[in-house]
Order: C-alpha cells, then sequence, then structure tokens
C-alpha cells in the first residue's frame, strides 16, 4: 500500500486494536474517510477510528458467521460519524464489463489530470 502512495498503513490482523494506532498516526483525531470492509468483524475499530464527524463508506453488513454488524455504547458514543452503505457489485459483474470494454476497445476521455 505504501508503494502506491499511502503514508502509512497498519495491518488490522497484528494489531487487533488498529483504531489506537489511527489515532496516533493522525496525532487524536482520527481517520476520514473510513472505507469499512471487514463488515462485522471491523466496525468497532472503524467508528474507533474515525475523526468525530467523519464519513465511514460501509462495504459489508454480515458475514456467514455474523450476519450483521454491531456497535458497542462505548464506541459510538465517542463519534458523530456518519455510516454510508456503499453496494459495490460481484466481481463476475466486473469482469463481464472488463472484457466488453477490451473487446470493444472502448476508452476513457479524460478531460482534465489533476495532481496526486
Amino acid at each position: 500500500m505504501k508503494a502506491l502512495g499511502a503514508d502509512a498503513v497498519v495491518n488490522y490482523r497484528r494489531t487487533p486494536h488498529w483504531s489506537r494506532s489511527v489515532r496516533e498516526l493522525t496525532d487524536g483525531p482520527g481517520a476520514d474517510p473510513v472505507v469499512e470492509t471487514g463488515g462485522p468483524d471491523t466496525i468497532e475499530q472503524s467508528v474507533r477510528a474515525s475523526v468525530l464527524y467523519g464519513q465511514i463508506a460501509l462495504l459489508t453488513t454480515g458475514t456467514a458467521e455474523r450476519p450483521g454488524i454491531e456497535i458497542s455504547h462505548a464506541a459510538y458514543a465517542l463519534s458523530l460519524a456518519t455510516i454510508r452503505r456503499v453496494f459495490v457489485g460481484r466481481r463476475s459483474r466486473f469482469e463481464d464489463m472488463d472484457r466488453a470494454v477490451s473487446a470493444h476497445g472502448l476508452r476513457p476521455v479524460i478531460g482534465r489530470v489533476l495532481p496526486f
């Protein structure tokens, strides 16, 4: 991820309470936005890692083991973050689209390029 431009990377498997690391890396306030991909397994840490009025994009709401998300009062009381459910399609649908774009030689029109 650093090779792609990230300033810092925290591995949630090696650091189960990774929200603390995010707060340290931001000198206290937390991250904004937060992209929550683990659903029930990591939503609590995402809420704790978010800035006070942050935005959390929630991609997954359930797993086979845990069908819904739960946020403790202790975590929720620390945040006024907005949690937005974001829908993403299936990988197979993306691959279908990718094949169609390649087969028909489609190219995006780029009006301007902004610096990273």
